[in-house]
Order: structure tokens, then C-alpha cells, then sequence
């Protein structure tokens, strides 16, 4: 009996001495803090190597009651492991409060100093790295000794959606006018990030995320007048849009700008784009304004038509609403060297014999048909090499009135037309 007593005595004594071992104590008698975080895993991270593992970018960590000064932590699931341990205060009081802040991804920087976005955001790292920018603060107590943080952007996001009618006249460019990037204080103690903005304004180029959505990393801030968006595609048209009513763009949302590109009017002027708003989503809610037109855009190297042709827009049941040679249309760009547009021929607009059929022109430069009678003429016109007008150069004919499509190769100066039927 006293075996057993003694052998039972022997196990509880191993059992208190491994609880003992468990318990994480310095020789001090210091306890370690742990940290938690929320919302920083949902995110795409500039650095190529995924959250968590080796090498990837680390969080700063900053409780000045502590001694912790910019402390580097890996991300492991949902806690945070600073490269050096962080304790509690010795003698601090289980209710006793600290203040932790943090910062993704972890900079040479204090709590609060001065901050500047770049203007040009083209590049994936440039922008990556500034959507990517959060922070947090909390207060806490050694019990029950864990630190939740819960990560909040400081910035405010801009997209611009884009729905492009103009064929393979793809968009080259989206840039945002005029919007304060730099802040002579950018403070950690809040959550979000209290930001107080410089009065330099600065163009942003935005980040190219799909063919037809461009984004942009903005400090939170009041819409103006002069906060132009201008897009510009490859073949230099420059569509420009602005804001026309209250707009706030916060910190932590996503403001996205719905826009159509619409084929340039003609020479009688008409306005190419509607009236378009800001969306705002999560990162979170806000309010919607409506941003409009500035003014007509301006036509890039588009290959045009006029003459005895007009469009279904310009005509009623007594035929054309418009003169002859009064209007120049915009042929659509559907590849490389390739336009086509769908448009009516009538000699009858005009009684000048001499201004009868169309011509085909690219700035400067305008091309009619081949020297000699108008009874060459093929039936229907089917590719052609135009030549540059001149006195032996007539205008282009078609050998019937009607709705054709006519289809043109910049390169070649191959014309072709076929009635619609």
C-alpha cells in the first residue's frame, strides 16, 4: 500500500512539474504579450511570397509603455509573432492598460510623421504597395494578456470602370487631376490613420488592373471642380470627365467611376458621354455624386468620312438633316490598319456635280478615287486603292444610292463597300 501511495505521490509531483513548464514566465517573472490580428489575411500583399511564410512582408509593431519601437512580426495564421518578444510591464496590474499600435507592411517610420503618395501609379509595385498600407490600434491588459488587432486602410481607393465602344482603339491611359497626395502628418494613434493633407496637388496616373478598369490610392479628401478624370486611348483620343457634386472620398472605401467611350460626333459637335457617378463600396459605404462631361473630346488619329453620307442619327422621314460635306464621321477601328463604318450614300444632297460621292481623310491627309471616268467604277466599290486627292483625284462614288458598309485599310489605302441589305 505504501508502494502504491509513494509511486501516485511520484506521477502528481511529474504532472505539477510539467503544468509548471507549460506556463511561459521569463526568469523575471515577465509575461509575454500575443498578438491576434484581423482583416490583413483577406488582402493581396505586394511582396510575391504568400502571408505567413518565409520571407514575406512583416507587420510593425508599437507600444511605447513597452519599449516597443517598430517591432517586426511574421504573420502565422491569425497571430502575429514579433521577431522579439514583447512583454508586459513589470508590476503592471492585470487591468492596468497599454496602447498598441501597428502598421502593414512594417517601414523605417515613427508613429506620426509626414507621408507622400506617388502621382505616377502605373506600375503594379508602385500602386500595390500603397493599397496595401493599413494600420490599427487598440488598448489592452496583461489580462488576458492578448492583443487583437483589427487593420484598417488610411487611403481612399479610386476606380474608374470603363465600357469602351470604340472597337481596337484600346485605352492608353487614365489619369486623375489635381489631388493632394502628401501629408505633412501621418498619425498612428488612430484607427484608421489621422492623415493631415499638404496643399500640393498632384496628377495620378492610375494602375492598369484589366484592359478596362484602372485604379488609383488617393488620401482621403474633398472632391473639387479641378479633379478632372481624363482618359486618353492609343490613338490619342482624350476623353475628360468631372466631378460636379459633393464627393468625399474616406478613408477605408472604394469610390468607383462607371464610364462609357463612346465613338467621337461628328463636325455638328454632339456630346459623346452621359453623366456618370461614383459608386462607393467596402472597404465600406459612402455617398454617391454625379461627375459629367467637360467638354467634347478630342479626336485622336481616327480615319474619317464625309461627303454625300450620313448616319441613321442624322435623317427623319424627308431623309438627311444633314448638308453634304457637312459633316465628317468617325469610322469605327476594329484592328490593326482596319476601319469600317455603316453609313447612307445619297448624290442628291448636293447639286454641284463636282461634289458628288465622299472622301476618306486621317488629319491632313485625304484620299479619293482613281483618275479617269466615273463608268470604271466597280459595282459595288470592292477594294480599291484609293490616292491622295488632287486635281486628277475625284471624289469616291458609290453606283447607287443606299446604306452601305464601307470598310477601309490605313496601310494599303484599300477601300471596299457592300450594300446593306
Amino acid at each position: 500500500m505504501k508502494r502504491i501511495l509513494f509511486a501516485l505521490a511520484i506521477a502528481t509531483a511529474a504532472l505539477c512539474a510539467c503544468n509548471k513548464a507549460e506556463k511561459t514566465v521569463t526568469p523575471d517573472g515577465l509575461k509575454p504579450v500575443r498578438f491576434t490580428v484581423e482583416n490583413l489575411g483577406t488582402y493581396s500583399f505586394k511582396s510575391t511570397v504568400a502571408l505567413g511564410e518565409e520571407n514575406c512582408s512583416k507587420v510593425g509593431i508599437y507600444a511605447a509603455d513597452l519599449g516597443a519601437n517598430n517591432v517586426q512580426a511574421t504573420v502565422s495564421g491569425t497571430s502575429l509573432i514579433p521577431a522579439t518578444t514583447i512583454y508586459w510591464g513589470f508590476g503592471q496590474g492585470d487591468n492596468e492598460e497599454t496602447t498598441f499600435i501597428a502598421r502593414y507592411p512594417h517601414a523605417d517610420a515613427a508613429i506620426s510623421g509626414a507621408y507622400d503618395i506617388p502621382g505616377d501609379q502605373s506600375s503594379e509595385e508602385a500602386y500595390s504597395y500603397h493599397a496595401n498600407v493599413m494600420t490599427a490600434k487598440t488598448v489592452a491588459t496583461p489580462n488576458p494578456g492578448t492583443v487583437a488587432f483589427n487593420f484598417k486602410h488610411p487611403f481612399a481607393k479610386v476606380v474608374v470602370d470603363i465600357t469602351n465602344n470604340l472597337g481596337a482603339d484600346a485605352v492608353a491611359s487614365v489619369v486623375m487631376k489635381k489631388v493632394k497626395l502628401n501629408a505633412t502628418a501621418f498619425d498612428m494613434n488612430t484607427a484608421p490613420a489621422t492623415i493631415t493633407l499638404a496643399d500640393t496637388k498632384t496628377d495620378v496616373t492610375a494602375y492598369r488592373a484589366t484592359a478596362t478598369k484602372f485604379e488609383l490610392i488617393i488620401m482621403p479628401q474633398a472632391a473639387t471642380n479641378e479633379m478632372d478624370i481624363v482618359v486618353t486611348t492609343e490613338l490619342g483620343s482624350v476623353y475628360t470627365f468631372r466631378i460636379t457634386g459633393d464627393y468625399t472620398f474616406q478613408a477605408g472605401k472604394v469610390a468607383t467611376a462607371a464610364v462609357t467611350l463612346d465613338p467621337v460626333g461628328g463636325g455638328a459637335g454632339r456630346a459623346s458621354v452621359g453623366a456618370i457617378s461614383f459608386t462607393p463600396t467596402d472597404w465600406s459605404d459612402g455617398s454617391a455624386t454625379t461627375i459629367g462631361e467637360v467638354a467634347e473630346p478630342t479626336l485622336g488619329s481616327y480615319v474619317q468620312i464625309g461627303g454625300c453620307v450620313f448616319t441613321d442619327d442624322d435623317k427623319d422621314a424627308n431623309g438627311p438633316t444633314v448638308d453634304a460635306w457637312e459633316t465628317y464621321y468617325n469610322m469605327a477601328y476594329t484592328g490593326e490598319n482596319a476601319w469600317s463604318i455603316v453609313i447612307n450614300y445619297d448624290e442628291s444632297m448636293t447639286d454641284d456635280e463636282t461634289g458628288k460621292g465622299f472622301i476618306i481623310r486621317r488629319g491632313e491627309n485625304y484620299w479619293g478615287m482613281w483618275t479617269g471616268s466615273y463608268t470604271e467604277l466597280p459595282d459595288p466599290l470592292a477594294d480599291y486603292t484609293l490616292e491622295p486627292t488632287d486635281d486628277t483625284h475625284k471624289n469616291i462614288k458609290l453606283p447607287a444610292a443606299g446604306k452601305y458598309t464601307i470598310t477601309y485599310n490605313s496601310s494599303t489605302r484599300k477601300i471596299a463597300a457592300a450594300p446593306v441589305i
